[in-house]
């Protein structure tokens, strides 16, 4: 039984944490004021780039489908988009997925309707890279202007942190 406890305690740590890079393959990207430009493919293979979207404050949500708290997000980022996307807030969701069926079937099971790219290259992809991305899920927040306001927020703190510059009346 106490085993049963200590299992069901690690699983729940395990979640709680995110889903880590493997530690052979850190790298980290230079911090600037704009944040760098990302252009992948959509899953329809078009591409899209992150700064298409200027003009608006984006949420660049980094995650895949094999991600427990990744997934155990996305409820509250339709909730962020629902109320925000009328007031000039976009999602530009990377995945660091490999598998593009699964990437599509987590997209269409968690009813994500926003903006959806992914290179397929798993922690390798250009993008997490180019951001210094490390665990997932992982967000920043930028301005009109392409400039980062925020980073790593989830839950309450995003839609409160978003509330800042897009008000709710």
């Amino acid at each position: 039984m106490l085993l049963r406890y200590a299992i069901s305690g690690l699983t729940t740590l395990l979640l709680l944490a995110g889903c880590q890079r493997p530690a052979t393959s850190i790298t980290s990207a230079p911090t600037t004021a704009v944040a760098p430009d990302i252009n992948l493919p959509r899953p329809d293979g078009s591409k899209l780039a992150l700064s298409s979207l200027r003009g608006k404050y984006v949420l660049v949500d980094f995650w895949a489908s094999w991600c427990g708290p990744c997934r155990q997000e996305s409820p509250n980022l339709r909730k962020i988009y629902a109320q925000f996307h009328g007031r000039g807030l976009e999602i530009y969701s990377v995945s660091l997925d490999v598998n593009q069926a699964r990437w599509h079937q987590a997209i269409a099971a968690d009813a994500l309707t926003w903006h959806h790219v992914s290179d397929l290259r798993g922690w390798q992809s250009v993008a997490a890279r180019a951001y210094g991305v490390r665990s997932i899920p992982y967000s920043v927040l930028l301005d009109p202007e392409g400039r980062v306001l925020a980073r790593n927020l989830r839950g309450r703190a995003l839609g409160q942190k978003i509330a800042q510059y897009l008000p709710l009346d």
